[in-house]
């Protein structure tokens, strides 16, 4: 690689930004750079230059593609910097539960890789009844939430506050599991309670938010009357 690789990926990048045009308005141009290292090695040289100058970064997965979980991002190794700068708009504009939530899903989400690897030693079985429950909330979240269908009219977009209010769901359903586990409720009860796969199938209504209420209902309902 050149020694004025970085320059010359600079001398592009700072293309973009808002200015004023030649007609006296206000113009802008975003650039989304699409970077394709050799084996999905993110350590090469023109990611690293790329990664040093733009502010958020979607890192492509081979295999969640190979799992057919589409879109293809891996919500590990992706991040964006504009994240604090943007939490009052979410605080206003949805919820202001908005950033506590995101971060209780980014939590449960690491700590789903660290135990993936002990499942793959030991199985999940072997795991304490906390980490399994741990292990499914995550897989909901994965699954329900962040998976999407471009083929499908409803599921193709999905609004901010249909985004808050199903994962909201899940962690309410996060909060009935341990609370049931403190109280000696098996997990292969708590794992199939109807009503946690009831949720699958709201973000793929239009119309959702009377079905997601009714789901609710149902959960509390169907932990409570667990023994």
């Amino acid at each position: 690689y050149p020694a004025y690789l970085g320059a010359r990926l600079a001398d592009f990048y700072e293309r973009a930004g808002r200015a004023e045009v030649l007609n006296g308005g206000q113009g802008s141009v975003s650039i989304v750079g699409a970077v394709s290292p050799p084996g999905g090695d993110f350590t090469e040289p023109v990611t690293q230059n790329t990664l040093r100058m733009v502010k958020v970064f979607w890192a492509l997965d081979s295999k969640l593609t190979q799992r057919r979980h589409f879109p293809s991002i891996n919500w590990l190794d992706s991040y964006s910097l504009y994240d604090l700068d943007l939490e009052p708009w979410f605080v206003e504009n949805v919820s202001p539960d908005w950033n506590k939530n995101k971060r209780r899903a980014m939590a449960i989400l690491q700590e789903n890789a660290e135990l993936e690897e002990i499942v793959m030693l030991v199985g999940s079985d072997a795991l304490p009844e906390d980490q399994q429950v741990t292990l499914e909330v995550a897989r909901m979240i994965i699954n329900f939430w962040l998976a999407q269908s471009a083929f499908h009219p409803v599921d193709t977009f999905s609004p901010y506050k249909k985004q808050f209010d199903l994962l909201a769901s899940i962690l309410k359903y996060r909060d009935y599991a341990f609370e049931a586990v403190q109280k000696g409720i098996p997990v292969a009860q708590i794992t199939s309670v109807p009503s946690k796969d009831a949720l699958a199938k709201v973000r793929l209504e239009a119309e959702y938010e009377p079905i997601l209420a009714k789901v609710l209902a149902q959960m509390d309902t169907e932990f409570k009357a667990l023994k």
